[in-house]
């Protein structure tokens, strides 16, 4: 989804829209937010049940060693697909995706120090790719300072530029506005020390 033209470019924006405010942003995003183990699993499991019972109804006289290589053909088959592929996310549930993706989001706003802020001022711009979640953390003092809808019209406005294609766009767009919300309610003030590094943090 992001290549190093388009890091640098996205980077840059981070670095800009963090010389306007004393509050502090990281924008991250993850190819996927789990591994979803158990449903791959679950999935190569249900398929070698079911390669089993094929052979034994449609083979000629199967023999135990027919039927557990097409056991075993099957589980792998249908195992890697779920892990590795796209074909996986079919089979985790919508709801699942979301509170993964979201948990992802909530530990990367702890480990980045987001939390610990003086002014309780950290914000997060989160991004998973395949469960097409995206999210806006921000700390409870940012969070009460914001007009409500602000985080919503933001994300919106993201989502809608990557339907069009334009995924440069959409990051760069989200984050000239949170920019200058943040601006807005925490200007900058005396040197404006970086406490946390300018970069898009990738997972």
């Amino acid at each position: 989804m992001i290549d190093d033209g388009m890091r640098q470019r996205i980077v840059a924006e981070i670095a800009k829209a963090e010389r306007g405010t004393r509050a502090e942003f990281v924008a991250a995003i993850a190819r996927r937010a789990d591994d979803y183990h158990s449903s791959a699993l679950l999935a190569g499991l249900t398929a070698a049940v079911i390669a089993g019972v094929a052979v034994w109804v449609f083979a000629s006289w199967p023999g135990p060693g027919e039927a557990m290589i097409g056991e075993l053909a099957a589980f792998l088959i249908v195992y890697l697909l779920a892990t590795f592929t796209g074909f996986g996310m079919l089979m985790v549930p919508a709801r699942r995706q979301r509170h993964r993706a979201s948990r992802l989001a909530r530990l990367i706003f702890l480990d980045r120090g987001l939390a610990s802020t003086e002014e309780r001022c950290g914000v997060l711009f989160f991004v998973s790719e395949a469960e097409r979640y995206v999210e806006i953390i921000a700390d409870r003092g940012i969070n009460q300072a914001v007009e409500p809808g602000a985080w919503e019209a933001i994300v919106n406005a993201f989502t809608a530029s990557v339907k069009r294609g334009e995924i440069e766009q959409g990051f760069v767009g989200a984050i000239e506005a949170l920019g200058a919300l943040l601006g807005r309610h925490y200007p900058p003030e005396g040197e404006n020390p970086n406490r946390i590094p300018d970069r898009l943090v990738e997972i």
